[in-house]
């Protein structure tokens, strides 16, 4: 028995020793990628053509659609079936719509209409009808940070619009300093007070989309370092409140902008005695004067009663405002004054009055602009003007628990992080995160 075992062990050793033996490896057969032979690229032509334009000044929809060669009973029953999810009439002006067609026939196979920036109504040929659908492209909430520091011969324009680590379009990033602006427009001059080694850092909401594209919502926590100074701005939205406040709950707002001009420089301050460059002449400059470029709208810096518009000498064309109190501000060297501007006419705070320009005694395009109290001139970028009222006693308690957490996004910013966590698009509106 002992033996018969053996031998049988024997045996398929022998046969394991015969098969390796008699299939080796053969090095080299398989390569042979040089002289193998070579499919030729096979070209598969596209299905479809896609074409996307945008609706015109003075164009309806069915005038793009028939300029597309849609037309007779394709046109009106496309429309009748757009017309049951959207009024067609009155579509604002760049409404995209996307014309899918059949490359084969070059037939209409379908329409999408962009109602909102989400929003898309399709309509697809079905037999030998049109139905349609909505299309929600989602998004999710993300809370970014960002900071930074104004360098030499920069401004705070060019170092958030011109920053491309900021995952926004230009007119995405451009928007989101016209929000700063608009934020800090009582508080900071931002052509005069803003200089280099100023820093910057806020946190807002974006709204992001599968493709990677994203759009700014609003800032939810400003800071904004001049000198050793920290301006904080700090969203809050509950009942009829919404605005931004300081970390004491002090509403940002004043009842004058800080500069009548967005994004300029200052090209001289006010002074009690300074060379004048037409004149050759020593004499006061009771105002200030912005660079600017000729049409450069200006605005009101607070809301008042137009007490003269017209030529006054070596001002030019000339507008003076009468405020509250005693405040009187001009704006002088217009190149012209704003539609409907006249004597008595009232205007508000932020409103457009005329356009930047070189008349009276003026080297070049630029705006100069006086405050005045009760007659006596007053440097405008050293007056403290007074403030809209405080947060109400009812919300200091939710406030100061939301400044906490908004501080954290903050504090986040300045230790380089870039990204909160993601939220659902139905994340509240209100003081929360």
């Amino acid at each position: 028995m002992q033996s018969t075992k053996a031998l049988f062990l024997i045996v398929v050793a022998a046969l394991s020793l015969g098969a390796m033996t008699v299939l080796p490896p053969t090095r080299g057969v398989l390569d042979n990628r040089d002289t193998a032979p070579v499919i030729p690229p096979v070209y598969a032509p596209p299905v479809e053509d896609v074409s996307t334009v945008q609706l015109q000044t003075g164009q309806t929809l069915s005038m793009l659609l028939m300029r597309a060669s849609i037309t007779g009973g394709d046109l009106a029953e496309l429309l009748r079936a757009l017309n049951t999810q959207q009024n067609l009439r009155g579509l604002p002006v760049g409404s995209e719509v996307t014309i899918k067609r059949w490359a084969a026939t070059n037939e209409a196979r379908s329409v999408e209409l962009r109602v909102r920036r989400d929003t898309t109504i399709r309509v697809a040929r079905e037999g030998m009808g049109w139905t349609t659908s909505i299309i929600e492209t989602p998004t999710v909430l993300d809370t970014v940070y960002m900071t930074g520091q104004i360098d030499a011969g920069k401004s705070l324009y060019e170092a958030i619009a011109y920053n491309d680590s900021i995952n926004l379009p230009v007119s995405e990033r451009i928007e989101l300093v016209v929000d700063l602006a608009s934020i800090y427009e009582y508080k900071l001059d931002f052509a005069h007070e803003i200089h280099p080694g100023d820093r910057y850092s806020f946190a807002y909401e974006r709204e992001a989309r599968p493709d990677g594209t994203a759009r700014r919502r609003r800032i939810l926590i400003a800071r904004v370092e001049t000198g050793n100074k920290a301006h904080d701005a700090v969203f809050f939205n509950q009942g009829d409140i919404r605005g931004y406040y300081d970390l004491d709950g002090k509403s940002l707002k004043r009842g004058f902008r800080k500069s009548p001009l967005d994004y300029t420089r200052v090209t001289s301050s006010f002074a009690w005695k300074r060379y004048h460059p037409v004149l050759g002449v020593y004499r006061a400059h009771l105002g200030t004067d912005y660079g600017a470029s000729t049409g450069t709208p200006i605005k009101a810096v607070g809301e008042g009663t137009v007490q003269f518009a017209g030529r006054q000498g070596g001002y030019g064309n000339v507008i003076i405002l009468r405020h509250i109190n005693g405040y009187t501000t001009r704006y002088a060297h217009m190149s012209r004054f704003a539609s409907g501007i006249r004597v008595g006419k009232r205007v508000q705070l932020s409103d457009v009055i005329g356009y930047v320009g070189s008349s009276g005694l003026a080297t070049g395009p630029h705006l100069h602009y006086e405050f005045r109290k009760n007659g006596q001139p007053v440097d405008a970028s050293k007056i403290d003007l007074p403030s809209a009222p405080p947060l109400p006693a009812q919300y200091r308690t939710d406030y100061r628990s939301m400044v906490k957490s908004r501080l954290v996004l903050l504090e986040e910013a300045q230790h380089g992080a870039r990204y909160a966590k993601r939220q659902a698009q139905s994340a509240p509106v209100g003081g929360g995160i």
